[in-house]
């Protein structure tokens, strides 16, 4: 016996007194069992003897059957019961309690992958590989990189899957599928060779080969590959339509035409010709007819790469977006390395709201594109929707990088800084936007705020004096200078501004009722009075103006006329309290004038007799003296 068997059995034997020696003694400061069964879990993983194997499961699930490894058992064994939604659930409580348990991350890994959950599956799979190198959790993390166009990546985790599993067919095809798409033909035709070796009655991998030669240039030997595959499955449309094609790229037409024909492909038609009216079919925005174009052609010459990419661009511009999708998503399995093929099905995952996969797509674009502003700039509104202002800045910086001159990246990025909390930065952007564009009324605007927030009054007014020079009409800057004005008590600058803007539309009553407002609050009653007038003249009946002219005439002591205009108000608007208030108010000044003037006449009234002096008797009336 070895020492580590040794070690395996003193643990068993250990975990089986525990229950009966140990009573209710955890409690009291002894040994925790659950921190012993940790241990346990890492013996167990490694032991390859399904015997000791077993009895340290066992031993496990009876000392803390709840606790992580516990947990991790039960997982496993409903996993193998095919239960997945409760093996994933049970895992992420395992890993709930502990986090350092690598197989839990890697199995659940393996089961999201199974659910179609990419982004969470690589996470957790890339976690149970840094502590628990199983080799499925490389083979399952390889199939997702090649789905992802990352070959590279891909084949590198089929070949440690295969240093533990040699003879692991699902990792010896992808890894020769990656040799391929790499362009390595030499080792692809190695991947094929040992394929046809360990599962000689798969026809699929003589396919794999004879297409191996093809795109290598060795069409001779591409050729034979498939006149003897062929040999044997006659039948079989896809090797004559395979054949065909050879036979075309080497120029024997009448060979390849009857290959076709076997293959069941219609080459009496002429795909070029389909090709060219698909072309002056989209020219035209007859998306339709350009997609029946391009799809004759494919059916006389199916593998052209560049028509079904044609065909993808005609179904999304048909808003056909699950047709164009699944084209794309074909051509790009087929090898098509264009960053536009990306970009679009980027696009296509946006619109359907997968927002991950149109992440992935992006990044996909800059990698075979890297000069793709387009993809930088969706992943950088993509990360600010979601909140990820750091990634989105990146995109930001990235996109300035290559076009250093458009304004409207600088802005982006400002206001990214903005909602990063970070104003120096934010200024430095806003202002190189509108240096670069002294027009961009929207960084004038974010200028203005910002310099607003900060406390530069001077020069918050200058950029909104330049969002009004920009757009005379924006309310919302000019209401901000009005109120920077009265703030500052600039009433001169408050009244040449308003009036400034009065002039250039003298018809106009809101202008006329705020010229109004500036005067009133200059307490100039008088040119209050005119200005308010002259609005209710040019829009009768407007409540809000009724108002102003009322209460203008009761701050300036006209009462009378006041209470009428103000009881205009009130029918006008109803629902307007304002009106009520003052015309209560007046009336409430009114009685108590009454009541002044009516003590003052009493008193008045009233006649004392002289020198007459009080007395006790005089003063108090008798029946209280007695």
């Amino acid at each position: 016996m070895n020492c580590r068997q040794s070690k395996v059995s003193r643990i068993v034997l250990m975990l089986a007194v525990i229950p009966f020696c140990c009573g209710f003694s955890w409690g009291l400061g002894k040994t925790d069992p659950c921190v012993e069964t940790r241990t346990t879990l890492d013996i167990l993983l490694d032991t390859p003897d399904p015997v000791k194997r077993s009895k340290l499961e066992e031993a496990v699930l009876v000392a803390c059957p709840n606790g992580a490894a516990g947990l991790f058992l039960k997982a496993r064994q409903t996993e193998k019961t095919g239960q997945t939604d409760a093996a994933i659930t049970l895992y992420r409580e395992v890993l709930a309690k502990d986090t350092s348990i690598a197989a839990a991350h890697g199995n659940l890994g393996l089961l999201l992958s199974e659910r179609g959950l990419i982004g969470e599956a690589s996470v957790e799979l890339t976690k149970g590989l840094m502590g628990y190198p199983d080799p499925r959790y490389h083979r399952a993390i390889a199939r997702i990189m090649s789905n992802g166009s990352l070959h590279a990546l891909a084949l590198f985790h089929y070949n440690e899957a295969l240093k533990v599993l040699p003879d692991d067919v699902e990792s010896h095809v992808g890894r020769a599928k990656a040799y391929v798409l790499l362009g390595q033909f030499a080792k692809a035709e190695e991947a094929f060779v040992r394929l046809k070796t360990l599962v000689p009655t798969e026809a699929k991998f003589q396919l794999g080969l004879a297409d191996v030669y093809r795109k290598s240039g060795r069409l001779d030997r591409a050729i034979e590959e498939l006149r003897f595959y062929l040999h044997n499955n006659s039948s079989d449309r896809e090797g004559h339509r395979l054949l065909a094609e050879v036979l075309m790229e080497k120029g024997e037409r009448e060979a390849a035409r009857n290959e076709y024909l076997l293959a069941g492909v219609d080459v009496v038609s002429n795909p070029d010709e389909f090709a060219r009216k698909g072309d002056a079919f989209m020219k035209a925005r007859e998306f339709g007819q350009a997609i029946s174009a391009y799809q004759s052609a494919l059916k006389g010459r199916p593998v052209w790469q560049e028509l079904h990419y044609k065909l993808g661009k005609a179904q999304m511009s048909a808003g056909r977006d699950d047709d164009a999708m699944a084209t794309l998503t074909a051509l790009i399995k087929t090898g098509f390395k264009e960053g536009s093929a990306f970009y679009d099905l980027g696009l296509l995952r946006e619109r359907s709201g997968q927002l991950d996969e149109a992440i992935s797509a992006y990044r996909l674009t800059i990698i075979h594109e890297p000069g793709n502003v387009n993809a930088h700039r969706r992943l950088a509104e993509i990360f600010t929707w979601r909140g990820s202002f750091d990634q989105a800045a990146d995109q930001y910086r990235e996109l300035i990088r290559l076009r250093e001159d458009n304004p409207l990246y600088h802005l982006n990025l400002g206001r990214v800084y903005d909602r990063m909390k970070d104003p120096k930065n934010a200024v430095s952007e806003y202002e190189t936007a509108v240096r670069l564009d002294p027009d961009n009324i929207e960084g004038h605007r974010e200028l203005a705020r910002i310099y607003l927030r900060m406390a530069q009054a001077s020069k918050a007014e200058q950029h909104y004096k330049d969002v009004i020079r920009l757009h005379d009409e924006d309310d919302a800057a000019r209401n901000a200078l009005i109120t920077l004005y009265f703030k500052q008590r600039r009433y001169d600058d408050l009244t040449t501004f308003v009036r400034e803007w009065l002039e250039k539309a003298p018809d106009d009553p809101q202008r006329h009722y705020r010229m109004g407002i500036v005067y009133e609050l200059k307490k100039d009653y008088g040119l209050a009075v005119v200005e308010y007038k002259k609005a209710v003249e040019l829009q009768p009946g407007n409540a809000k103006m009724l108002l102003a002219l009322g209460r203008t005439y009761q701050k300036s002591g006209r009462i009378s006329e006041s209470r009428k205009i103000l009881e205009e108000a009130s029918k006008a608007d109803p629902t307007l309290a304002e009106p009520q208030l003052l015309l209560s108010s007046i009336k409430s000044s009114s009685k108590l004038k009454k009541k002044i003037i009516h003590k003052k006449s009493k008193r008045v009234g009233k006649k004392k007799v002289p020198g007459k002096k009080l007395t006790k008797k005089n003063k108090f009336p008798r029946r209280v003296l007695k």
